[in-house]
């Protein structure tokens, strides 16, 4: 098992994209079978080291950073696709979205967990945190796309596991970001594409008009309805230059919306994906992601705009991702804040991390630390 903690590695594993530099001593492992996996690992718990996982340089809340006293195991040479199937595919975590989708393409089947960050996302930290993003009005959540994992635990007595666990027994992992485990495997759903797709962009210079459209939309009960989005003028000035709310709504049909064309939709999608770039090169570049249910969310809202900050959010399940330029520390704190007094989620994509702890409930966490007892009582992994 080699190591690495020469001075290019400890400025690359310091690092992610929330924009902290966490400054710590690192030795890295970067293994290419499940037996180095856990090998990786019974050494850290004989050396009383703390376990981090590294799936990637996308984390936004910061438990991929390293900790005193750690070891980074970073699985990117774990990315096969092991066993395929008409109506399921087996993984190994590190697979890439896009390159799942294109392999499924060759006979018209995909994996409609499909999110913004499809270019660059990892099936290990879709499951880790339970994802659901742009077309969850019709597709949910990753908990109702997995069937199986094969995961390595450390139980009680300190013994490292590799287990597999069916649908029902999953659920413990699909939202406890990398506290309790290592995801080795995923046996994962898969569907056929839908035949056609059709779109319609609507344009509102006023929040509860692009918000009755909305309502409309989602109150027709539409099976076909795949997703539903909008840019706030702060925005879509940054895109196109004009200060308007631009609606995006999406069918698994082409009856009789306004674009039907797959380039054109290729296109408007091109700008929604956009989205992110545009508000970072802006240098609103601290992105977050809470939840407000649909009575409340048009009060919500109003105080983005009193800030004039740019937003963008998936509408049909009500998540919103606001950005903060990096100075604005005061002003997220103040929004979650707010979120607490509203009794919502603080997050629903991105999750906790370290970054986000003093912003959750006791309830939750409560809940995270009976999750710990049960399932990593020693506390090998962060936390």
């Amino acid at each position: 098992m080699k190591s690495y903690s020469d001075n290019i590695h400890n400025l690359i594993y310091n690092v992610d994209a929330s924009h902290l530099f966490s400054n710590e001593e690192v030795e890295v492992f970067i293994p290419e079978t499940k037996s180095e996996v856990k090998d990786i690992v019974e050494k850290a718990i004989k050396e009383n080291k703390k376990v981090i996982c590294r799936w990637g340089w996308t984390n936004l809340v910061w438990n991929c950073l390293p900790l005193k006293d750690s070891v980074i195991i970073d699985t990117s040479k774990l990315n096969a696709i092991i066993e395929r199937w008409d109506d399921y595919v087996v993984v190994e975590p590190w697979i890439n979205l896009d390159i799942l989708n294109r392999e499924l393409s060759v006979d018209n089947h995909f994996f409609p967990v499909v999110l913004w960050s499809h270019a660059w996302a990892l099936i290990w930290w879709m499951i880790a945190t339970n994802w659901a993003w742009m077309r969850a009005i019709k597709y949910w959540k990753m908990e109702d796309w997995v069937e199986e994992l094969e995961v390595l635990v450390v139980n009680k007595d300190k013994k490292v596991e590799i287990i597999r666990l069916i649908w029902d027994e999953c659920k413990d992992f699909l939202w406890s970001e990398w506290e309790l485990w290592i995801v080795l495997e995923a046996k994962l759903k898969i569907i056929k594409r839908p035949d056609s797709k059709s779109i319609q962009i609507k344009m509102f210079e006023d929040l509860s008009e692009s918000l009755s459209f909305v309502k409309e939309v989602k109150s027709s009960n539409n099976q076909n309805l795949s997703a539903l989005e909008i840019i706030n003028p702060v925005t879509a000035e940054l895109i196109e230059g004009k200060k308007l709310y631009y609606v995006l709504v999406e069918y698994e049909d082409s009856s009789t919306w306004t674009i039907r064309d797959e380039k054109q939709i290729k296109e408007a999608w091109s700008k929604r994906d956009a989205c992110y770039a545009v508000c970072v090169n802006a240098w609103y570049d601290q992105i977050e992601d809470p939840m407000i249910p649909d009575d409340k969310f048009e009060e919500f809202f109003k105080w983005f705009e009193d800030k004039n900050l740019p937003v963008f959010w998936h509408i049909g399940i009500w998540v919103l991702h606001p950005h903060f330029k990096e100075w604005q520390e005061d002003l997220i704190e103040e929004m979650y804040k707010l979120v607490q007094k509203l009794w919502w989620e603080v997050s629903w994509e991105h999750w906790i991390g370290r970054k986000k702890q003093s912003y959750v409930s006791e309830e939750y966490v409560n809940e995270v630390k009976k999750l710990k007892d049960k399932r990593d009582s020693n506390n090998v992994f962060w936390y």
